[in-house]
């Protein structure tokens, strides 16, 4: 019955660090989905892009944007705007998305665990 409670405290402690690098990589993208441009600084979102990609079909070439602090912000150039801002997108993105297939592969280790010493299939 020890071996048990071992393997469980094991597990518990398994899933109480995987749930904190899960929200330490949540933080993560969160920082570097921050963007300074302009004097001001920028959450990108869909939201953003949405907004910019709606300026710039319009035929838009500057905007007056309300940044992370509030303040409002002139963007001259909208189109190197965009550029930086879906860049900054997709590198961060990427990047969360091969840490986070990382911290999943981890994760997939612990499901051959059986608490009765048997292997679990998949």
């Amino acid at each position: 019955m020890e071996k048990r409670l071992e393997q469980a405290l094991e597990f518990s402690n398994f899933r109480n660090i995987l749930s904190t690098r899960q929200e330490n990589l949540k933080v993560l993208l969160k920082n570097r989905l921050l963007l300074t441009y302009a004097g001001g600084l920028f959450n990108i979102n869909s939201e953003l892009i949405g907004l910019i990609s709606s300026l710039l079909i319009g035929g838009e070439k500057e905007f007056i944007f309300i940044d992370k602090n509030d303040l409002p912000i002139l963007i001259e150039d909208l189109s190197d705007f965009w550029d930086k801002v879906i860049s900054k997108y997709k590198d961060s993105l990427s990047k969360y998305y091969k840490s986070y297939q990382k911290l999943d592969e981890a994760r997939e280790i612990r499901k051959v665990i059986n608490w009765d010493g048997k292997e679990i299939k998949k």
